[in-house]
C-alpha cells in the first residue's frame, strides 16, 4: 500500500532507500511540492482504509464544527468533509495570565457561539485537590474542574462535549498508544537504554522525555538525568530504566483512565515524565494513525507511508515559514529514535512521513461569504497562471490589491496566533466552502497564497 500511495501522489521517487532499509525516515512536506490539492483529496477518498489524522488539541471544538471558529475553521473544513479526522493530543496546558498555555483551543474554558466561560481549575496539593488561580498554565491531564457539584477530570468534560459533535470521529492519541501498552513499554525501555549509552546521554534522554510534570499540574522542560542505575527527574528518583518507562505510561494513563488516575494520585510518583513531540511524531506514524480503524503497527510492506495534516506550528506555511517538523534539529533525533526501533523490533518499519499543510483550507471562506468566494477565485486564477518562481510575488500583489474587499472575518484568520474566537459575537453556523479553482492549486501554490495573506493581513 505504501508504495502505491506514493505513486498515486506522484511521490514515488521519495521511496528510495526506504524499502531496502538504507533510510529510516523520509520527510515530504507537500507545502514545497507541486502536488495538486485535488489529487491528494482524491487519493484519500479512493482508499477506504486511509484517513490522515489532523492533530488537534484537547479543548473547544463546538464552534470549529459549526464553521464559526475563525482561523480554526480549517479543522472543520478537513474533518467535517472527511478528508481527515481529529486526533487529539492532550499534553497541553490551560490558558493563563502568563505565557505557555493553549490560547488557541482554550482548554481551561468552555466556549460556544463565541462566548467563553472560565472553568474552576483544581490540582493536587499533596493532600487534596485545591482550587488554583490563572497565574500559571496547568498541565491539562492533571487538572480537575467542577461539574454538577463534584470534581471531574478536565479532559473528561471536554471529551464528553467533543463526542457529542455529530459527524466527527475524535480519537485520542494516548489511547492509541495504550492499546499497544506492552509493546510501547518494551520500546521505551530500549530507547532509554540506548540513550544512556549515547555519547550525549542527557541530550538524547531529553529528546525522548522532554518535560517533567508535578502532580500539582506545574510542567516544565526537564529531561531525566542518569543517577547510578536510576534517573533523577526534577528531584524525583526513578530506580531503573523500566521504572522510568512505567512512569511515562502513567502520564499517558492520566489521559486514558482519568478516574483511576485521580483516585490513586496520592500513591503516584510526585514527578512524571512527559514524552517529547519528537517521540510523538515518530509514534503517530509507526502506530498507523493514518489507518484509524486498525490497531498496532500497520502491515504496509517494507515501509510505512504516513499522511498527516499538520497545522501552523508543525507544517508552517512555506515559503514564509516551514514549521518545526522540517527543521534539521527535529529530524535528526527523530531519525535516531526510529533507527533504534527498527533495529530492535521486527514490527517497526522505516517511514515516509508526508506532511499535508492543513492551513491551505484557511483559503475556504464561509459559504455565505459570496464576496470572499468571488475575490478568492480571482486570486487563485492569477496564482495558478504565475510562473513557479513568481508565485509568492504574484500572491502578495493580488492579496494586497484586494485586501479591503475581503471580509473582516476572512482577514482575521491570518492574524498571529488566532484561535477559537471568544469575543462574545454571535455567529451563525456557516461551513467552509472551496472557492473556484481551489482543488487545482498545488500545495506549494496554496501555501504561498496563505503566506501572502499572513504578510498582508497579519498586522
Amino acid at each position: 500500500m505504501s508504495l502505491q500511495i506514493l505513486g498515486e501522489l506522484g511521490l514515488g521517487a521519495d521511496a528510495e532507500g526506504l524499502a531496502d532499509g538504507t533510510r529510516t525516515l523520509t520527510p515530504v512536506h507537500l507545502g514545497t511540492r507541486d502536488v495538486p490539492i485535488g489529487t491528494v483529496l482524491d487519493v484519500i477518498h479512493r482508499h477506504d482504509d486511509l484517513l490522515p489524522p489532523r492533530t488537534g488539541h484537547l479543548g473547544n471544538w463546538a464552534d470549529i464544527a459549526q464553521g464559526r471558529a475563525g482561523a480554526m475553521d480549517f479543522n472543520g473544513a478537513i474533518c467535517g468533509a472527511g478528508h481527515g479526522y481529529p486526533l487529539i493530543y492532550g499534553f497541553t496546558r490551560t490558558e493563563a495570565d502568563t505565557e505557555g498555555g493553549d490560547d488557541v483551543y482554550l482548554p481551561g474554558s468552555l466556549v460556544e457561539r463565541g462566548g467563553a466561560r472560565a472553568l474552576p481549575l483544581y490540582t493536587w496539593d499533596g493532600r487534596q485537590f485545591a482550587l488554583r488561580d490563572r497565574g500559571r498554565p496547568l498541565f491539562c491531564p492533571l487538572v480537575q474542574t467542577e461539574r454538577e457539584g463534584e470534581l471531574a477530570a478536565l479532559i473528561t468534560v471536554h471529551w464528553e462535549r467533543m463526542l457529542g459533535i455529530p459527524g466527527y470521529r475524535f480519537k485520542s492519541w494516548a489511547q492509541s498508544l495504550m492499546d499497544n501498552e506492552a509493546l510501547l513499554l518494551d520500546m521505551l525501555c530500549v530507547l532509554i537504554t540506548e540513550a544512556v549509552a549515547d555519547s550525549s546521554p542527557e541530550r538524547t534522554l531529553s529528546e525522548l522525555l522532554s518535560h517533567a510534570v508535578h502532580l500539582d499540574g506545574q510542567v516544565g522542560r526537564c529531561g531525566p538525568v542518569r543517577d547510578g542505575a536510576g534517573f533523577l527527574l526534577d528531584g524525583h528518583r526513578y530506580d531503573s530504566v523500566r521504572a522510568l518507562a512505567e512512569g511515562t505510561l502513567l502520564t499517558l494513563r492520566a489521559l486514558t483512565e482519568p478516574t483511576w488516575f485521580f483516585a490513586n494520585i496520592a500513591a503516584l510518583p510526585t514527578v512524571l515524565p512527559v514524552p517529547s513531540l519528537l517521540l510523538a511524531n515518530v509514534l503517530f506514524a509507526l502506530f498507523g494513525e493514518h489507518r484509524p480503524e486498525e490497531t498496532g503497527i500497520p502491515d504496509e510492506g517494507p515501509f510505512i507511508t504516513h499522511l498527516h495534516w499538520g497545522a501552523r506550528a508543525m507544517a508552517g506555511c512555506p515559503p514564509r515559514r516551514n514549521g518545526y517538523f522540517a527543521r534539521k534539529t527535529r529530524l535528526s533525533p527523530m531519525r535516531k529514535i526510529l533507527r533504534t526501533l527498527v533495529r530492535h523490533f521486527p514490527e517497526a518499519k522505516p517511514i515516509c512521513f508526508v506532511l499535508l499543510p492543513a492551513q491551505v483550507f484557511m483559503l475556504c471562506p464561509p459559504g455565505s461569504s459570496f464576496g470572499d468566494l468571488d475575490q478568492l477565485a480571482g486570486v487563485i486564477k492569477a496564482v495558478r497562471a504565475a510562473d513557479p518562481e513568481q508565485v509568492h510575488d504574484v500572491a502578495l500583489r493580488e492579496v494586497a490589491s484586494r485586501e479591503e474587499d475581503f471580509s473582516d472575518y476572512l482577514r482575521g484568520r491570518f492574524r498571529p496566533e488566532a484561535g477559537v474566537p471568544r469575543d462574545g459575537a454571535a455567529r451563525e453556523a456557516d461551513l467552509s466552502t472551496e472557492p473556484e479553482g481551489f482543488r487545482e492549486l498545488t500545495f506549494r501554490q496554496a501555501s504561498s497564497l496563505v503566506s501572502a495573506f499572513e504578510e498582508v493581513c497579519g498586522g
